[in-house]
């Protein structure tokens, strides 16, 4: 990761990286608080193998949570998987 971003562009720079690695992103209704949302990454089977969660506050994403969520799926797709968007 090397700038902020709107949760959107987390979000959809994820899922192309789950494309590139046979992954899916889904999305677990109800399972946030307020405008917290939770998403999970499936495997080709089905099978959870990752959780993350976004706002989706119009502002951008901080560098804490982008420097999380990098990290958590980057056994998934990848070292420095957001850097290639």
């Amino acid at each position: 990761m090397n700038k902020r971003m709107k949760a959107a562009a987390v979000l959809r720079i994820a899922r192309k990286a789950a494309r590139r690695t046979h992954h899916s992103i889904e999305e677990i209704p109800g399972r946030g608080k307020g405008s917290h949302r939770t998403f999970r990454v499936l495997d080709t089977a089905g099978m959870e193998v990752a959780r993350f969660q976004l706002t989706s506050h119009s502002k951008d994403v901080s560098w804490g949570v982008l420097r999380s969520i990098e990290q958590r799926l980057e056994d998934l797709f990848g070292a420095k998987w957001m850097e290639d968007q």
